[in-house]
């Protein structure tokens, strides 16, 4: 295993030359080192230095420092972004030589969370700091040799994911290596050292002692890099997917007892296989909302069909199937809410076979670019096996209206009020009671509350009036549409609308 330097981003190189210049040391570091060793190609280039922040944002004029319990410098080369680190030692170290609690702040043996990373340190300690050994190697760009100080050499050679040092302690200090050794082990086709998957499996439950932003930002890491399925078939294999969404996990250990049960399962893999797929494909990365909406869609498919017959409110179809998943997983609210639009709108992207059906112009939408790639998704997944492709579900006993005649979401739906604004008009109010007017002429009638005037915008009648669609954090409706039906992905997925 040798890395060449022709592999190595310039600007990544760049970085490291000038503060060396500066008189610090400086490698390249971690997942970049990790990939290159074993013939893939790095998302990103990672620096570790001795350089401080403040240092760092003195050599760089393109510098900025991020981070509170961590500090880091990215150093931003247009879209691109090089993080730079300065060396930490393990703050356990720092705590241990002021005794077993350090400052008083600890809660005795069984408390080994972290709270406070920041404590600067050497290249050996920041090495061996770190979570795993195959992300312990440095690189130095000057004679081309890999560093190890914590044999991730040895664990590359035999494919293993190790913990730097006990794993006991490893994981207990942060939970969130749990998650990340399910990561490597998918994204690189490593097999889990037994006693740190013995570890994991004792500590798994302590993930809830994180902040649940990390949680949720290391769940959707797992499924944007391009081993989605794995992740999940790792997740599911080892309860970790009990722990982060306990719905969910039994949807998909559960027989399914019908056959529109067996569709949805399969579905469920293919559209994570077809991900995995699209990722590799496009340079883009997928959003979080994109991946969130993937999860999703496999019980609400036949349901967002072009040619399903009418329900009074598809967005209320889409809220009661997925509350409870995205309550558990604790997406962003502005994810959630993207996730739901992107779902609405792939029942206006696939193809009808209604010539009458109502397409809304949805280019200019935040969500459009998401909707398009997860109807590619799905078709990438359908076409190789036709069994699953989305099929129409009939119109309910008592329906009135058909396809045609569906009223658009209130989302979806072109506002022309909007349109005026930024053309920057304002809409018309409605005339206001008045005296007799001048010249004997009679006063004006005051507008009827029943029945009021249509507002004209920009010289056009407003689009009418919408109910508008709840979002993912309000509490769905009573009635349980019937389309979930009662296989592993309809009753528990639908359990929370009952």
């Amino acid at each position: 295993m040798q890395i060449r330097r022709d592999q190595i981003d310039p600007d990544a190189a760049r970085v490291v030359e000038r503060i060396r210049q500066s008189k610090h040391e400086a490698y390249l570091v971690g997942g970049c080192v990790r990939d290159l060793l074993l013939g893939r190609k790095p998302k990103d280039f990672d620096v570790a230095t001795s350089a401080t922040p403040n240092e760092l944002r003195r050599l760089f004029r393109n510098c900025r420092i991020i981070g509170r319990r961590f500090r880091l410098a990215h150093i931003f080369f247009g879209r691109k972004i090089i993080e730079t680190s300065t060396f930490r030692a393990n703050p356990r170290a720092a705590a241990d030589d002021q005794g077993e609690n350090g400052n008083g702040n600890g809660s005795g043996k069984s408390d080994l969370l972290i709270r406070h990373d920041n404590e600067f340190g050497t290249a050996v300690e920041d090495a061996r700091r770190r979570d795993f050994t195959i992300n312990g190697l440095f690189y130095d760009i000057d004679t081309e040799q890999v560093i190890d100080h914590v044999d991730g050499l040895v664990d590359l050679e035999a494919r293993l994911v190790r913990t730097i040092g006990d794993p006991d302690i490893r994981f207990r200090e942060d939970p969130i290596r749990i998650l990340r050794a399910v990561k490597f082990a998918a994204r690189c086709d490593l097999t889990i050292e037994p006693e740190t998957y013995r570890r994991m499996m004792e500590h798994k439950g302590e993930i809830a002692k994180c902040a649940q932003a990390r949680v949720s930002e290391e769940f959707f890491r797992l499924l944007r890099a391009g081993a989605a399925r794995r992740s999940f078939e790792l997740l599911l294999g080892t309860g970790l997917l009990q722990v982060l969404a306990p719905d969910l996990a039994r949807a998909l250990q559960e027989e399914p007892v019908d056959e529109p049960g067996r569709i949805r399962l399969a579905r469920f893999w293919a559209y994570l296989a077809a991900v995995d797929r699209s990722t590799i494909s496009h340079e883009e990365t997928p959003s979080d909302a994109l991946v969130l909406a993937t999860l999703l869609l496999p019980p609400l498919r036949d349901a967002l069909h072009p040619d399903t017959a009418a329900f009074p409110n598809p967005g209320q179809l889409v809220l009661q199937s997925a509350q409870s998943i995205v309550e558990q997983l604790k997406a962003s609210r502005r994810d959630s809410e993207l996730a739901r639009q992107i779902l609405l709108a792939t029942r206006y992207l696939f193809p009808s076979s209604n010539p009458q059906r109502k397409r809304p112009h949805l280019d200019n939408r935040e969500y459009y670019r998401d909707a398009l790639r997860l109807v590619e998704i799905v078709t990438d997944a359908e076409s190789s096996n036709p069994e699953l492709a989305g099929r129409p579900l009939p119109a309910p006993e008592g329906g009135a209206g058909t396809v045609a005649e569906e009223v658009l979401p209130d989302d979806l739906q072109p506002s022309a009020e909007r349109a005026g604004r930024r053309r920057g008009r304002r809409e018309r109010r409605p005339a206001q009671p008045s005296a007799p007017g001048r010249m004997g002429e009679p006063a004006s009638p005051p507008p009827s509350r029943e029945a009021p005037a249509p507002i004209i915008v920009s010289g056009r009648r407003s689009p009418p009036a919408f109910t508008p669609i709840p979002t993912l954090a309000e509490r769905p409706l009573p009635l349980r549409p019937a389309f979930l039906g009662t296989g592993p992905f309809g009753s528990r997925w639908g359990a929370r609308a009952e």
